[in-house]
């Protein structure tokens, strides 16, 4: 049977309608799926490289104005402040010795060097020494030794404060760019040894600090130590250290 040309018509337009709608349900299907791979297959979030101290703080900003140098310290006063703790030179030195002499008797014509030589006795002596040269001269060695030492100690931890101050100074400039490097390797802007790099310099300021603490202890100790006996002394002397802390 023939169909007439409206009949052939619309079944042309239907065939039409469901291939359009089977090619439309297909490329959603195909645009679903490749979404979910798209999905898969994305990269993974950069890697975040902690800072040193483990913070995570906005921390970027450099310390402001000028390196200030800590106070003078008055290194003559705490020189004469320590060597007061000394005990004052004197050569009158008694010595007080406990003698015993035991000699067995023997036969001479003097009596009076038999008796003093053949006696047996045990008594206390003192000595007074009148003059020494040899003895001045070890008192004054040792004297210069201890003024020597004095003199030491306390450049050094001039010495030390300054190195301090400046340590710190350079620790908070590394600080700043650390935080920076931190952001730019997480931002995919440079590569991770920059931040590494400024880790690297952050720890060994660090050490620095610590190194230089430790020193500025032990010199304090010793000069402290040369004053046990002086409460008052000690604590002048911390007092004059603790005022560049």
């Amino acid at each position: 049977m023939k169909l007439s040309p409206w009949l052939r018509f619309a079944a042309f337009f239907w065939l039409a309608c469901v291939a359009w709608f089977v090619l439309l349900v297909a490329g959603v299907l195909a645009n679903s799926a490749h979404a979910e791979t798209k999905i898969d297959e994305r990269e993974p979030p950069p890697w975040h490289l902690p800072r040193f101290d483990g913070a995570d703080d906005p921390r970027d900003q450099p310390p402001a104005g000028a390196l200030e140098p800590p106070p003078v310290l008055d290194a003559r006063g705490l020189y004469d402040l320590v060597i007061t703790c000394f005990p004052s030179p004197t050569w009158w030195k008694p010595e007080i010795a406990l003698e015993g002499r035991y000699a067995n008797k023997q036969g001479d014509s003097n009596a009076l060097v038999q008796t003093a030589e053949t006696s047996t006795y045990a008594g206390i002596v003192a000595r007074i020494p009148l003059y020494s040269s040899l003895e001045l001269d070890r008192e004054r060695e040792r004297e210069a030794m201890r003024r020597t030492v004095v003199a030491q100690n306390v450049g050094k931890i001039e010495q030390l404060l300054a190195a301090r101050a400046i340590a710190r100074r350079e620790l908070g400039l590394w600080r700043a760019i650390e935080a920076r490097s931190s952001r730019r390797v997480a931002a995919g802007v440079t590569e991770t040894k920059e931040q590494i790099d400024a880790i690297a310099k952050v720890a060994g300021i660090e050490s620095t600090l610590m190194t230089v603490s430790a020193d500025l202890t032990a010199a304090k100790l010793l000069l402290v130590g040369m004053c046990v006996d002086r409460t008052d002394v000690e604590a002048a002397i911390d007092r004059v250290i603790k005022g560049r802390t």
